[in-house]
């Protein structure tokens, strides 16, 4: 009888331990989210460029329009709007898999390709131990970070 409670109780210490060591992944990639985030995430604007009021729409965004634009023609034929994510860990987040990702987005000026801004965002997503219909996920910077409106500004504002 012994024995058998013993065996049991072996099982389960392993059990906890071995779900501990899968959900550490998670955790891992986390801390590596935030520790990139304070070193370069978030809007970073070098040059603002002020636009009248005829080049903003009601909701105050830049290039009416854009909606109907590819990504890089988004402003216009003077400035050049993009995007690069760079997986620094890649996995398949619905396999229980980490993946911690890098996106980039940034503003050139056309006529002397300067770089206007940019804004980089991390994002982490899966490294769970079960994962129910959707993989649980983590950005850094939280909150909206709108590039665009921080490089265009409207004019008497």
């Amino acid at each position: 009888m012994k024995w058998r409670k013993m065996k049991f109780l072996g099982a389960v210490v392993l059990v906890v331990f071995g779900i501990g060591l899968i959900g550490c992944e998670k955790y891992s990639l986390d801390q590596q989210l935030e520790e990139l985030c304070k070193q370069d995430g978030g809007v970073k604007v070098y040059e603002t460029v002020t636009l009248s009021p005829e080049m903003f729409d009601r909701w105050g965004d830049p290039f009416p329009g854009w909606q109907g634009r590819k990504p890089e023609d988004r402003l216009g034929p003077d400035y050049l709007f993009m995007r690069e994510t760079v997986y620094l860990k890649d996995g398949d987040p619905f396999k229980g898999e980490g993946r911690l990702g890098r996106t980039t987005y940034r503003i050139y000026r056309r006529s002397d390709n300067k770089l206007l801004g940019k804004d980089v965002l991390y994002i982490r997503s899966g490294g769970d131990f079960i994962v129910f219909n959707h993989p649980s996920s983590k950005s850094c910077p939280v909150g909206e970070s709108d590039l665009i409106r921080s490089v265009f500004l409207k004019e008497g504002e």
